[in-house]
């Protein structure tokens, strides 16, 4: 289960520092449309449309590393009075009523929107580039199982220590 556990957190640690780079190419589009725009006067028509496709593959590829690295918003007034133990029942809890349904659903309803992409050649309507949409969408799918499976892997360590009342490395 160790070797589990440690090869779907060394999966999440590669995706989130390769993500960092995908932050210099953003910010490369997001200044050469404006350029275009401002400084030429021609916007270009695909620059938005990879600027929103590579934007959304910086986050979702980038849940499962923050999820990773505890960065995820949470509500630490009452968390952080509680023991170990406590925090990581509570979390166990929680994740079952929480992230395991929404983050379930939206893994499902992601491989479902990918297939249709892929089988019924779905294009993007945005602008008249007309794009193929199943690369955005499986992309969505991959970061979305990744943060599914760190996700586990999470409850997983949780559950050992609310049981054990020790942490699981």
């Amino acid at each position: 289960m160790r070797k589990l556990l440690k090869t779907i957190d060394s999966v999440n640690e590669w995706l989130g520092r390769k993500m960092k780079w995908v932050v210099f190419f953003l910010i490369l589009v997001v200044c050469s449309e404006v350029v275009m725009r401002y400084v030429f006067n021609s916007p270009t028509s695909q620059l938005p449309v990879i600027q929103t496709w590579t934007g959304t593959s910086l986050y979702i590829l980038s849940f499962g590393y923050v999820l990773l690295h505890k960065g995820h918003v949470r509500v630490d007034v009452l968390h952080t009075r509680f023991s170990t133990r406590l925090k990581a029942t509570m979390d166990v809890i929680l994740w079952f009523v929480f992230f395991l349904p929404a983050i379930g659903f939206l893994t499902w309803s992601g491989w479902n929107w990918m297939i249709h992409a892929w089988v019924s050649h779905e294009r993007s309507q945005i602008t008249y580039w007309y794009p193929p949409m199943a690369p955005v969408r499986t992309i969505v799918f991959i970061g979305l199982v990744c943060f599914l499976l760190q996700g586990i892997a999470t409850v997983y360590r949780d559950f050992h220590t609310a049981v054990k009342g020790e942490q699981y490395d």
